[in-house]
């Protein structure tokens, strides 16, 4: 009867982190991308040369597992956002993406599938 009872917790609990947490979803992704001041702050929160902002700390905390694993746990709204910002940060910002890239995948084993999966057009 533990066990059970252990195993379905495990489930409820399994379940519930299907996706990321909703609060950033519909983060204004175009003033993000159109203020060039504000995305070098966030490359350089996620590069640690430079403070974070609240979202910037839970965009960094979550981020190498979001390139691991091909953003996975992403709703369609946070691959979208993913999707515009690094398009935004290989635009204008080419050598801190790289470094970002770098640091983010050091075997350069996961960007690339990241990438394809967070640009399908089918979201």
């Amino acid at each position: 009867m533990y066990t059970c009872l252990i195993l379905f917790f495990l489930f409820i609990c399994g379940d519930s982190q299907k996706f990321y947490d909703s609060r950033y979803d519909y983060y204004d992704t175009d003033y993000l991308v159109e203020n060039p001041r504000l995305l070098k702050k966030y490359i350089n929160c996620f590069l640690n040369e430079g403070p974070c902002t609240p979202i910037g700390k839970d965009f960094k905390l979550a981020l190498p597992e979001i390139v691991r694993t091909a953003c996975s746990r992403c709703s369609p709204s946070q691959k979208r956002l993913a999707q515009k910002t690094f398009e935004a940060f290989n635009l204008y910002l080419h050598d801190d993406y790289n470094t970002l890239k770098s640091r983010l995948d050091p075997e350069n084993r996961f960007f690339g599938n990241f990438l394809r999966t967070i640009s399908k057009k089918s979201r």
